[in-house]
Formats: structure tokens, C-alpha cells, sequence
């Protein structure tokens, strides 16, 4: 046991790390197994993460050397401008009907945003703003080969355990649909299985029903897009090049029966992005732009069907623009200043956009110091630029992009701590970071 205690204490930066990025996609697999098989009711995955993520912060701070950090205590005051703002600021209103919206793209919500208040802003101050309160105070060195390995074999064992967990759960629910309409509880927010003897199942592109008994595919499948980075520096470096290229096949193929179009979008980016360093060879380009629109065309839908299809391509990208125009156009008192009270009775959703959510909810105040703490990372890892850091910068770099076009940014724990982590990496010196 002391063993253990004192291997724990010499890596806790690193596995704090990995905690941060995988925690709540393994605790979502948790839940979804318990809900679909051991139908235990005190069984509470997702808070578990939350009150450990506390727990662990707090440990950091006792055992990690003190150093003051700046970059992060900006970062930390976006948060407490929102809390402030949702308990006192000046509450959202809107000049259009929330229904107007919901009837051009076909949406029948059964839950509201603002119901919500009180779960995000526990969320915010306990397992975003606290943890950026302790990476402020402590000197986070960190060995990012050891995190990169774990890393891996973390993400070998999850992909394995999560298709065999799918599969099984995916062929009793099409093929014994009776037994699994009462042993699955499906999603949150009452949405109704598709679990009926005559019932055609659709498990492929923009049309998958995955989403209506698996709970929460984005934070359950977030890890494989993780994954796919090693796999292509795994490939690009010729380590195990067959296993890691039958890794990214099983995870194309998540990506397909689950319907992730924006998962699939961002790992082929991040693709692109990460061979246009290694290699530089015109005719690899082209063959990289051909692939990204030959996965594009498998979502978008011939004779204008797409509009009406949700999930598919062109209905996502509609939805997403409708939503940043409405929260800029069509709101009456924005505080341009340091923002205002989002959690209106008038919207249903939030912007589903990060730059948008922290406008609406700090203002430009929030807006010129989030560009201002990624000038730092980017400056410092521009000029200190290596192998060693092409892991951790790729994953911000797919956060960065998915905040763009999901989730909420005040509820986004990976992100925010992570550019916490990244802007106190950018203090320690070189010799440090191994």
C-alpha cells in the first residue's frame, strides 16, 4: 500500500492530467452500463467524477510546490464574472418567440436551459473555478511522455471495453427488443426508446437512432477522438502501425453507427493539421482533401432532404448558425461590457458556441482575456515547439474547436482546466517539462 501511495504522489500531476481529459467519458460509460444492466439507484457515476475532481484539486494544493501564476488567475475571473452575472446580473430578453425557432428546424424540446442554473453554476464554482483556483497557487511540472503513454494504454483499454459493451448492447436491442425496452433507461430528458418489435432501426450516418439508447454520445465517444491523435503519431513514427490503423477503422466506425458527425468532422481535421507538419507532399494533401469530402457527402442528403433530417450535416450547421444569430441579433440588453444573466425563460438551449457564451455571459471583458491567456500558449509553444508537446497541444486544439460547435463553456471542465494546466506548463522552464 505505501507503494502504491508514493507511486500516486510522484505522478500526481500526470495522472491529475488524465483524470481531467478521460474522467467523465469513463464515468459515462459507467452510468450507461449501470442504467442498461445493473439498474443500481445509488449509483452516480458522473457526480462521483465531480466531488473526486474536487477532492483531487485540493489534494494538489497540499502537496505541489506554490508558485503564483497571473495567466491563470485572469482565466479564473471569466468564471467568477459569470457566477457573479447569473446571481445578480441583469437577465437576458429576447425580441423574437423562442417558438419560431423551434418550428424551422422541426424541435420539440422537452427541457430548458434555464433549468439548469443551479447544476451549472455548481458545476462552474466547484469543478471549474476551484480547480483553476489551485493550479494558480502551485507549480505544475509534468512529464508529458508518461501522460502521453498512459494515455494510450488507458484509451487501448477503453476502446476495447466500450465495443464489446456496444455491440452487445446494440444486438439485443434490435434483435430482443422486448427485453431491452425494460432494462434500458436510455437518455435524460424523457426521450422515447426505440425498442418495438416493428420498429426499423437506422445505425449508420446522420440518421442514427444511437443517440436514443445510449446516453450522452459526445462525452461517451470524446476519449476516441483522443485516441485517434496517438494513433496518427503512432502511425506517422511507424510504431505498430497495423494496430494503430485498425484502431482509428473501430473508431470510424463508432463514429458512423453513432452518427457523431462532429467527432468524425474534427478527427479528420486534426488529421490534416497534424500531417501538414510531418509531411510535406502536395499529392498527400490532395488525397487528405478528398477523404474529408468523401466523409462529408455520407451526411449530406440528396434533394434538399438534409434540411429536415436531424443530425444530418446540413441540418447541424443550420441549427448551430440560427443559434449564434439569434443570442446576437435578436437579444434586446447585452451587457457588452462584462455580460449578463443567460439563464432566460425565453431560450430553450445555449449558443452551443464558446466565444458566443462567454460574450453573452462576460462580455468583452471575458472575450479579451481568453484571447489574451491563448496569445500565451500559443506564443510559448511556438517557440518552444517539440515532439514532446504535439499531444497536448492537439488535444487542446480539438476542445478549442468542438467548444466552437457544442457544449457550453461554463460546464466545459476539460477545457478550462486544461488551458489552466497549459498557461502553468508555460511558466515552468523547459528543463522541467520532460
Amino acid at each position: 500500500m505505501n507503494k502504491i501511495i508514493k507511486t500516486f504522489n510522484s505522478n500526481i500531476k500526470e495522472i491529475f492530467l488524465i483524470y481531467i481529459i478521460f474522467g467523465l467519458s469513463i464515468a459515462i460509460f459507467l452510468k450507461d452500463i449501470n442504467l442498461t444492466y445493473l439498474k443500481l439507484p445509488f449509483f452516480e457515476t458522473i457526480y462521483l467524477y465531480r466531488i473526486v475532481l474536487l477532492i483531487f484539486s485540493l489534494y494538489l494544493l497540499l502537496k505541489i510546490k506554490k508558485k503564483f501564476n497571473f495567466n491563470i488567475f485572469l482565466l479564473s475571473l471569466v468564471s467568477l464574472i459569470f457566477l457573479y452575472n447569473t446571481l445578480f446580473g441583469e437577465l437576458l430578453t429576447f425580441s423574437i418567440n423562442k417558438k419560431i425557432l423551434f418550428e424551422k428546424f422541426n424541435i420539440f424540446p422537452d427541457y430548458f436551459f434555464y433549468t439548469e442554473r443551479i447544476n451549472t453554476l455548481i458545476i462552474n464554482f466547484i469543478n471549474i473555478y476551484l480547480p483553476l483556483f489551485v493550479l494558480m497557487l502551485v507549480r505544475f511540472d509534468i512529464d508529458l511522455n508518461l501522460f502521453y503513454r498512459i494515455s494510450y494504454k488507458l484509451c487501448e483499454i477503453f476502446i476495447i471495453l466500450l465495443s464489446i459493451y456496444i455491440a452487445i448492447t446494440m444486438f439485443s436491442i434490435i434483435y430482443f427488443p422486448e427485453q431491452t425496452e425494460s432494462s434500458h433507461f436510455g437518455p435524460p430528458h424523457n426521450v422515447t426508446l426505440l425498442t418495438h418489435a416493428n420498429t426499423k432501426f437506422n445505425y449508420f450516418g446522420a440518421q442514427s437512432e444511437f443517440g436514443k439508447n445510449f446516453i450522452n454520445p459526445h462525452g461517451l465517444f470524446y476519449f476516441l477522438n483522443i485516441f485517434f491523435i496517438q494513433n496518427i503519431i503512432q502511425i506517422f513514427n511507424k510504431i505498430n502501425v497495423k494496430k494503430n490503423l485498425l484502431y482509428i477503422v473501430v473508431i470510424l466506425i463508432l463514429f458512423l453507427i453513432s452518427g457523431s458527425i462532429l467527432f468524425l468532422g474534427l478527427s479528420v481535421l486534426t488529421f490534416l493539421i497534424y500531417s501538414a507538419f510531418k509531411l510535406k507532399k502536395k499529392y498527400f494533401y490532395l488525397l487528405s482533401i478528398l477523404f474529408l469530402f468523401s466523409i462529408i457527402a455520407i451526411y449530406l442528403n440528396v434533394l434538399n432532404e438534409g434540411e429536415i433530417i436531424h443530425g444530418s450535416l446540413y441540418n447541424s450547421l443550420n441549427i448551430r448558425i440560427a443559434y449564434i444569430k439569434f443570442f446576437i441579433f435578436d437579444v434586446n440588453n447585452i451587457n457588452f461590457i462584462y455580460g449578463s444573466n443567460i439563464f432566460s425563460d425565453q431560450i430553450y438551449t445555449y449558443p452551443h458556441n464558446s466565444l458566443i457564451d462567454i460574450f453573452l455571459c462576460t462580455g468583452f471583458l471575458g472575450l479579451l482575456v481568453l484571447f489574451y491567456v491563448f496569445l500565451k500558449i500559443v506564443n510559448f509553444y511556438r517557440i518552444n515547439y517539440q515532439s514532446t508537446y504535439n499531444f497536448i497541444i492537439l488535444i487542446l486544439f480539438q476542445l478549442s474547436i468542438f467548444s466552437l460547435l457544442s457544449g457550453f463553456f461554463f460546464k466545459n471542465i476539460a477545457l478550462n482546466i486544461l488551458i489552466g494546466i497549459m498557461l502553468n506548463l508555460s511558466n515552468v522552464k523547459d528543463e522541467k517539462i520532460k
